[in-house]
């Protein structure tokens, strides 16, 4: 239970601490993907150029916010999330395809819903049973209440 308390003490912390600028960092990065985004389907190459530089500089701004996330199995989705941001703006540095702005968009607001909800106070969470979390590993052999009733239920089939 210790564990649990401190990693909603560690995520409300760093929630408090980074709130503002994330949300200011997702905002400013969409602006500016949308923007070049525009830019590439008018194949306005010369004003494509600076949002998708200005995506790239945002988007490692935003990186280096989030990496302080307590949470350390996040971690490596980040870096390889955000190592696949920055090849596809390097990329579209040489040449813009709407198509790649659109997919960033994409996963740029589905990654603000993911913090979103990771930021979300958690009071729902509640001990195994009374107040006790078993933290001996799994049996995969041994059988479980709903794998009793299933065999019942084909038995009497």
């Amino acid at each position: 239970m210790h564990y649990i308390s401190k990693i909603k003490t560690d995520i409300e912390k760093f929630g408090s601490e980074n709130n503002q600028e994330m949300e200011f960092l997702f905002q400013s990065l969409r602006h500016s993907l949308k923007t070049a985004l525009k830019q590439a389907r008018n194949l306005n190459l010369t004003r494509c150029t600076p949002s998708t530089k200005h995506s790239i500089n945002l988007s490692r701004l935003l990186y280096r916010n989030l990496s302080s996330v307590p949470v350390p199995s996040i971690i490596s989705h980040l870096d390889d999330l955000f190592a696949y941001i920055e090849e596809t703006l390097q990329g579209n540095l040489k040449l813009p395809i709407t198509e790649d702005f659109e997919e960033l968009i994409v996963l740029v607001e589905e990654l603000e819903k993911a913090v979103k909800t990771l930021l979300k106070p958690i009071e729902n969470i509640r001990p195994y049973s009374n107040g006790y979390i078993d933290d001996r590993p799994a049996n995969t052999l041994k059988k479980t209440i709903h794998h009793k009733y299933l065999e019942k239920s084909f038995q009497h089939s």
